[in-house]
């Protein structure tokens, strides 16, 4: 199985959804909830289109973004594959990324967020030989979580094994196993494809190291120390 680059058009200007921590990559599979009013007008709408609407996590980098909601800039961009509307007006929907966007300029704020968008094209930052590589140094680094315990399911690998571009494989793994916050929407923004593995492969190598430790301290202490 491989998945294949997504040749739906862009729009040049989509609703915009704002919402801390939330990333969105390309190829990524997010679910949400929809209760706001706003956000249910929006989805209205953007069902009666395209079934196109960005997601922009917000810049909490100042305590006045959250007022405001202020996004960040580089978002991403999905399109609705599945929608249940609930008895009490509230939809749960499921949104799969398409690409990473700019937002060039906010169009309108009211009834709800809409801006104009250019679509960011990756780079390789590196020779082909190294990005080919990226593949199999990801799914070595899962197998390493895996055996060390993290609550990583069984599944995850064997879908990734089955994807033979590496920057799909790259990006949904981000997505899966980094955590919400500024790591993932710095990843994001970074568009040199080498350089975003060489930033997740950090953090990839952190969490082994972090596991080994916690089980040579578990081992040899026992359990009855752990998390004292």
């Amino acid at each position: 199985m491989d998945m294949q680059k997504q040749e739906i058009e862009i729009p040049k200007e989509v609703p915009v959804m704002t919402m801390g921590g939330m990333v969105l990559f390309p190829q990524a599979v997010m679910p949400l909830h929809i209760f706001e009013p706003r956000y249910q007008e929006m989805l209205e709408e953007v069902l009666a289109n395209d079934r196109i609407f960005a997601v922009a996590a917000l810049d909490e980098s100042n305590p006045e973004n959250k007022a405001t909601e202020t996004p960040y800039l580089t978002a991403g961009i999905g399109v609705v594959r599945a929608c249940r509307t609930n008895e009490d007006g509230t939809s749960n929907l499921v949104i799969q990324g398409l690409a990473r966007v700019q937002l060039e300029a906010i169009t309108r704020e009211k009834p709800f967020r809409k801006a104009r968008i250019v679509p960011i094209q990756s780079e390789p930052g590196g020779p082909s030989e190294a990005i080919e590589a990226i593949r199999g140094s990801i799914l070595n680094l899962v197998q390493a979580l895996i055996q060390l315990g993290a609550s990583i399911p069984r599944e995850v690998p064997e879908f990734l094994s089955k994807i033979k571009d590496a920057e799909t494989v790259l990006d949904l793994s981000i997505y899966s196993l980094c955590p919400l916050g500024i790591l993932k929407q710095e990843l994001l923004e970074t568009t040199e494809i080498l350089l975003r593995y060489q930033r997740f492969e950090t953090f990839m190598h952190s969490e082994v190291e972090r596991l080994r430790l916690e089980s040579k301290l578990k081992g040899e202490l026992g359990d009855d120390y752990i998390g004292l």
